[in-house]
């Protein structure tokens, strides 16, 4: 009797604890990675996605092969095996690389990304931009108190120092101000996804609002590409069929504070 009453306590644990165990499935291919242990790469990789995982239910769903090529991308299509392909071209032991390339894509892989009409593709590069500045900070939390190796634990201050150096050379203007900068560049963004340094600029400004509701904005950007079509939108309706699309109405919310971020109203 005494031993039901000590084991009772340890169940209840094991069932609270039971959700959190709920991971995304990576398998990190062999390939040309450099000095380093595949087994390090996943305890990375893991580490980076579970940084987003209590936000996002779509990744706990997920099968990812992860192979060194170049450029970093993710590809629409799965194998064989149902699996998502992943690609980064971090090597050796750059943890800091690693985890902003991983980051970027699993962006992607929220916002489900898919084909048709390219026009707006440059919001969600941005977007995933965001979520590699977002991933930084909070791996060097996560690290300092217990990293995936306890020998690492002194690296965690450089995913913050990677996070600052990236904002500080992106050539981000003082006195940025997004509403007039869009509505000055919009068709060369919409001509134009891939314009990295642009993309960072949006990105550091999405970031104060992401970061103040991660779950909210995250939880959103699952429902980015739900009215995804063939047809050209002008970005306004583009943010307007994201809000229509979002479930909750705190996922509104973000969406309406990004729009007006925008200075659309």
């Amino acid at each position: 009797m005494n031993k039901l009453r000590g084991i009772h306590p340890l169940l209840l644990l094991y069932f609270a604890l039971l959700p959190n165990l709920q991971a995304v499935k990576i398998l990190v291919e062999s390939g040309r990675w450099g000095n380093v242990q595949i087994q390090e790469i996943q305890w990375v990789l893991e580490s980076t996605a579970s940084i987003f995982s209590p936000y996002v239910s779509i990744l706990i769903e997920k099968n990812l092969s992860v192979s060194h090529s170049f450029p970093p991308k993710v590809y629409y299509e799965r194998t064989l095996n149902g699996e998502h392909r992943i690609n980064l071209s971090a090597k050796d032991r750059y943890w800091c690389q690693y985890a902003f390339q991983f980051s970027h894509e699993l962006g992607h892989l929220i916002c489900k990304t898919t084909g048709g009409d390219q026009t707006n593709q440059w919001f969600e590069e941005s977007l995933c931009e965001a979520a590699s500045l977002f991933a930084l900070l909070e791996l060097s939390k996560s690290w300092d108190q217990n990293p995936p190796n306890p020998a690492w634990g002194n690296y965690a201050k450089e995913f913050k120092n990677y996070r600052t150096d990236r904002i500080k050379t992106s050539g981000y203007p003082e006195n940025f101000q997004l509403p007039s900068w869009w509505k000055k560049n919009r068709f060369k963004l919409s001509q134009n996804a891939n314009l990295r340094k642009q993309n960072l600029w949006v990105a550091i400004e999405l970031l104060p609002l992401i970061e103040k509701d991660p779950n909210s904005a995250w939880s959103a950007c699952e429902w980015l590409n739900h009215s995804q079509s063939e047809h050209t939108k002008p970005f306004e309706i583009y943010l307007k069929n994201w809000k229509l699309a979002c479930p909750k109405r705190e996922q509104k919310q973000f969406v309406q504070k990004v729009t007006e971020l925008f200075g659309i109203f």
